[in-house]
């Protein structure tokens, strides 16, 4: 049985904290899950992330650390992000933007009031309204002219295009053809572009995320469009910030 604590030594939550890469990897290897969580359902990717510590973020995925790993409250890693260039990779690495958590609160909801700078950039990625601040509301024009938020709205056409003709074929929303239609345009969407990553990933992949089987092709529009789905529907998650360690 292994010992969590070590006794005098740092558990694995303390060493993601610190950036101990070489204590999470002994902790690891010696048989600790990357995901595993303390009594309030922190896990050492929350850490990792809310702490800015890629290498061993990068780490505990290699050794299959789910990005999208949820705590108590829904919270998946992206609701700890605290600095711009970390959430940009906790993107890259198939963290999903569209996630709610148990409050119905997506990530760029939920940092809005501390960190609007990061909740501004992942509402590019939603489709979510962008919430005003004093660069971004003194100019419209570089908002409307924001190549990533031009990307948005194409993507946007090219999924409510798929959506009519589905209808018009009368094909069911779980339809393997519309999925992979809709898989295939958001990655070419998002091909080239700075620090969106893979916004959906492939079957099996924990790392990347799939649509759902409750999110067919108008849930998606839906959700794209930043409209209130039920959530019933999507199986919506919770959060409050874990505090750190």
């Amino acid at each position: 049985m292994v010992n969590l604590n070590h006794d005098e030594r740092k558990n694995i939550w303390v060493a993601a904290s610190d950036g101990d890469l070489e204590r999470v990897k002994e902790l690891v290897e010696s048989g600790i899950s990357p995901m595993i969580a303390d009594e309030n359902t922190y896990t050492p990717l929350h850490a990792a992330v809310s702490w800015n510590h890629h290498s061993i973020l990068n780490y505990l995925i290699s050794k299959g650390g789910n990005i999208n790993i949820t705590d108590e409250d829904g919270d998946t890693p992206l609701f700890s992000v605290e600095d711009l260039e970390t959430a940009k990779y906790v993107i890259e690495l198939g963290g999903n933007p569209f996630h709610r958590n148990t409050s119905g609160l997506t990530a760029a909801e939920h940092l809005e009031e501390e960190y609007p700078e990061i909740s501004q950039y992942l509402q590019t990625l939603t489709g979510e309204p962008i919430t005003g601040s004093s660069s971004s509301a003194g100019q419209p024009s570089e908002r409307n002219s924001d190549p990533t938020n031009l990307m948005t709205s194409d993507l946007l056409e090219r999924v409510k295009e798929i959506m009519t003709d589905a209808e018009s074929r009368g094909v069911t929303e779980n339809d393997p053809e519309v999925n992979e239609r809709l898989r295939q345009i958001v990655t070419e969407t998002v091909e080239g572009s700075v620090g969106i990553g893979r916004l959906i990933g492939s079957n099996g992949n924990s790392n990347g995320f799939d649509l759902p089987p409750s999110m067919g092709a108008n849930n998606l529009e839906t959700v794209l469009e930043g409209e209130e789905v039920d959530e019933d529907q999507l199986n919506l998650d919770d959060s409050n910030k874990r505090p750190r360690l």
